[in-house]
């Protein structure tokens, strides 16, 4: 997804100046909170044998979840820049290089989420519809998010498949060379062998027709497995291009 496919993203999810200037507003003031809300994510994910595996050490998951604050924070201003679509692309690429499930991404954003809403349809000095404007641009771009996150995933996963394609196409291409090269002077040997039975240098005896018939048949067989290689290498060629291109 390019800047310009972002910005289509932003303008069909309805996010307006005004709507995004509100959020940004009640998302400066709610930043204690949003910190209060990562750190019981982290915390749990720490407690959590499957997913703190994911993380080296307790170093690295402060490191993560202070990524992910400021990640938070550029989203509630509703800025949505390249900085901002970059973050979040960067964020699929780390869950989906690390193995994280999607599945495992969405339950902590959903429990990041679900608190500031919960908070945000608690106005304190806020009247209620400027409450309903703050949700209402909050779930907007929360969706948006998580779609940009989940498409830069998907990409990532798609760039390491074909990496692994490659790696196989590159390795298939050596050893079909090599098979091919010894093929090749297989037939080799096989032509001298007919050009030996048909033209006999230790013998003024001219080849009698049972050497003849042989020579003929060694001819024909090189003659065959000659064609056979050409096809193969052919296949080979198409094989590749495809394996490049997909």
């Amino acid at each position: 997804m390019d800047f310009a496919e972002f910005r289509q993203l932003v303008d069909a999810m309805g996010l307006t100046q005004d709507a995004c200037e509100e959020m940004d507003r009640w998302g400066h003031e709610r930043a204690p909170r949003l910190k209060k809300a990562l750190l019981e994510l982290y915390t749990t994910i720490a407690e959590s044998p499957d997913l703190s595996a994911y993380f080296a050490d307790i170093e690295q998951l402060g490191h993560v979840r202070q990524k992910q604050y400021e990640h938070w924070r550029s989203l509630l201003t509703g800025l949505f820049d390249e900085t901002y679509l970059e973050s979040a692309r960067r964020i699929g690429h780390v869950h989906c290089s690390i193995g994280l499930e999607p599945h495992a991404f969405l339950t902590g954003y959903a429990a990041v989420l679900s608190k500031l809403l919960r908070d945000a349809s608690r106005p304190a000095g806020q009247s209620s519809a400027s409450a309903d404007t703050v949700i209402d641009a909050l779930t907007r771009a929360a969706l948006l998010d998580i779609g940009v996150a989940l498409t830069s995933y998907s990409e990532a996963e798609q760039s390491k498949a074909r990496h692994t394609r490659l790696k196989f196409s590159n390795s298939f291409r050596l050893t079909m060379a090599q098979t091919m090269t010894e093929l090749e002077q297989s037939m080799d040997r096989l032509n001298q062998a007919a050009a030996l039975l048909g033209n006999p240098d230790d013998t003024p005896q001219a080849p009698t027709p049972d050497t003849a018939a042989l020579a003929r048949s060694v001819t024909d067989a090189s003659a065959m497995v000659s064609g056979q290689l050409d096809d193969l290498r052919t296949k080979m060629d198409a094989f590749m291009a495809a394996a490049c291109e997909a």
